[in-house]
């Protein structure tokens, strides 16, 4: 699609869509794809969805995710380094250094969260210590910015929500999430939100269905976590945040309730998160 074609798109008003993507990764899809960015954000326009977030696994994609921010309507982005990304003194006091420029910048609004940032004990890409220390630090961030924290929690969960139990004082959102009722529980007492990606749409993820069907609507986000876990009937393929719509559709089947109604709470928690909503649109 022509650049000017795909201008033109950015002044669809966000009210014209429903969909929201609450966190994808648009730097990994790029790297995978012949696409252009010009094409993924068209690619979003045309499928209803209004906003997405751009979510940063390390200072260096942190800056990436501003820039693309900053070019695109309707595109907020974390700051935040992942579980799985080094994490050492110099990348946590860089994270902070960009971060509390953004905070007191004019880019203040375009800046969702700090993350995504958390525990991974089935990759184990760095050590435990580690992780848990970029972990802290990161909360410690948010809870000085006031900015809601985006977590990754992978056969961490206890782990990850003792720690935030301990010293989060902000919420945010437990994404991606992976746990039974009973983790939805803790993490919702904590003041957090939970998002459901593709991978709540599987047949054998009767936890995850249980889950989604009990959290309550106005804590509930959706997402992709695209290129990964690409929903029911796209599994296998690279996900796009244009594939949100499966989700949307498999939890509102799955609870009974209209879609109108999940999109229209959806919106409506995530402008909770962004208090910045008004200087973007």
């Amino acid at each position: 699609m022509a650049l000017m074609q795909v201008q033109r798109l950015k002044n669809v008003s966000p009210d014209a869509a429903m969909y929201i993507d609450s966190h994808a990764h648009f730097d990994l899809i790029l790297e995978d794809t012949s696409d252009s960015e010009d094409t993924l954000v068209a690619n979003l326009r045309a499928n209803n969805l209004s906003r997405a977030v751009q979510a940063s696994i390390d200072v260096a994609s942190s800056r990436w995710s501003r820039d693309f921010a900053k070019r695109w309507d309707g595109i907020f982005f974390s700051a935040g380094i992942h579980p799985s990304s080094p994490a050492p003194d110099t990348e946590l006091r860089a994270l902070q250094s960009f971060t509390e420029e953004i905070h007191c910048g004019p880019d203040s609004g375009l800046l969702f969260g700090i993350g995504e940032c958390g525990l991974d004990f089935y990759r184990m890409r760095q050590p435990r210590e580690m992780q848990e220390q970029s972990f802290r630090f990161q909360i410690a961030l948010a809870n000085r910015l006031g900015r809601p924290l985006i977590v990754h929690s992978r056969d961490a969960m206890d782990e990850t929500l003792a720690i935030l139990g301990e010293i989060s004082g902000t919420g945010g959102i437990i994404h991606c999430f992976s746990g039974d009722r009973r983790a939805a529980q803790r993490a919702l007492d904590l003041g957090f939100h939970i998002s459901f990606a593709g991978n709540v749409t599987y047949r054998n993820a009767a936890d995850l269905h249980d889950s989604a069907a009990y959290v309550p609507l106005d804590r509930l986000l959706v997402e992709t976590d695209a290129p990964f876990l690409a929903p029911v009937p796209l599994r296998g393929r690279q996900n796009r945040p244009e594939h949100v719509i499966h989700v949307y559709r498999f939890i509102a089947d799955l609870r009974g309730e209209p879609i109108d109604r999940i999109t229209e709470s959806v919106l409506n928690n995530f402008l909770e998160l962004v208090n910045h909503e008004a200087k973007k649109v």
